[in-house]
């Protein structure tokens, strides 16, 4: 798991340079998406809205003391004001095909940041890249192979990024 986190912390920056302009993940069909499919047999759903990102940082802060890595993550999480992880593995085959179908729809044309595979598995960040503020905004990670679908709304620097790669 370090290690895909590692590689994805190198590849941002050099994939967000490369990448061709695409439309904005919308993060309010996002969310309601996810509300939507909460109530499939076998969904789960975690969601840190603005004020659980805002406790969990100030948690970040009191563990961060005497822990450089917590400071790190600390920093990655500056801009963030919301996340979601959707897991839809243990639905049915018949939900799982309607869930993904909606999910590809749904992020056509975004624009995205990497695309990697391994094997016949596939996993794709999508992202919108603001240059002047040298920053990715509403981060999103889908593997359809695993059916999960992780969302991180706000700002990620890649500054922040950068220190974290550099550190592994």
């Amino acid at each position: 798991m370090k290690r895909l986190l590692l590689i994805i912390c190198i590849l941002i920056p050099v994939a967000a340079m490369a990448s061709t302009p695409g439309k904005r993940v919308s993060k309010s069909r996002i969310t309601s998406f996810i509300s939507e499919c909460r109530h499939y047999d076998g969904v789960e759903v975690v969601r840190l809205g603005r004020i659980a990102t805002g406790a969990l940082r100030g948690v970040m802060r009191v563990a961060a003391v005497g822990d450089p890595d917590v400071r790190d993550a600390l920093r990655l999480m500056k801009g963030v004001n919301g996340v979601a992880v959707f897991d839809f593995e243990d639905c049915s085959e018949y939900d799982k095909s309607r869930i993904t179908s909606r999910l590809n729809r749904m992020l056509s044309g975004s624009e995205v940041l990497m695309e990697a595979s391994d094997g016949g598995d596939k996993m794709r960040i999508y992202g919108v890249v603001d240059e002047s503020a040298d920053s990715v905004k509403d981060f999103v990670l889908y593997t359809p192979s695993d059916c999960a679908l992780i969302c991180i709304f706000g700002s990620i620097s890649m500054d922040a990024v950068a220190k974290i790669a550099s550190n592994d």
